[in-house]
């Protein structure tokens, strides 16, 4: 198992928005997602992968990108955001959980901010050109990683439901290693994937 951690520099993260989780205030309930995540991410990181990627959307997104800054002090490690668009944050609250205060800290704070749209050169006056982007965001996120930690049911098939999550996690399948966090249990599913075969 660990030479095949020994081949990965790099992990992205994909899970759910606020209102498929606790919606924007049960600050409890997220701190245990943030500090069970830590945990999954103080494995790798002893393993020696140094850089993680998040989308920087409400919800797990966030999460993750806030797991990964608490750990900065313990391990050399960067923390990286690839955004869809500029602006994304417009019709999000000013303030609050998941608010646009704390998304421009996050983007201030991260080691890297990579612009979908720019890096793309995607036509933003399209019509669905948002939610577009956000799919070529989740693959970007793939394209650049070894493995996907996602934040999502054992209970469901990500094949087949629906959902930005569901939809990053197929993209995902036999191209790079997944790691499936359960949202009740916290419990943890690997697989791998050795060139075309999964395990």
């Amino acid at each position: 198992m660990s030479n095949i951690f020994e081949n990965i520099n790099t992990i992205c993260f994909t899970g759910p928005r606020p209102a498929k989780l606790y919606g924007y205030t049960k600050k409890e309930e997220y701190q245990k997602i943030v500090d069970h995540v830590k945990e999954v991410i103080r494995g790798f990181a002893k393993f020696g992968i140094k850089n993680y990627i998040t989308g920087g959307a409400q919800g797990f997104d966030q999460l993750a990108f806030w797991a990964v800054n608490s750990l900065k002090k313990e391990y050399d490690i960067q923390n990286i955001v690839y955004i869809p668009f500029h602006g994304q944050e417009r019709l999000w609250k000013k303030t609050g959980m998941f608010g646009q205060k704390d998304y421009q800290k996050m983007l201030a704070l991260a080691d890297q901010v990579i612009n979908v749209s720019e890096a793309r050169n995607l036509d933003m006056t399209k019509e669905k050109a948002e939610i577009n982007a956000m799919l070529i965001r989740n693959e970007m996120m793939v394209d650049s990683s070894q493995m996907v930690i996602g934040f999502f049911p054992f209970s469901k098939d990500y094949k087949k439901e629906k959902g930005g999550t569901a939809s990053c996690l197929r993209y995902a399948d036999r191209k790079i290693h997944i790691c499936q966090i359960d949202p009740k249990t916290f419990e943890i599913q690997m697989v791998y994937c050795k060139g075309d075969e999964i395990s």
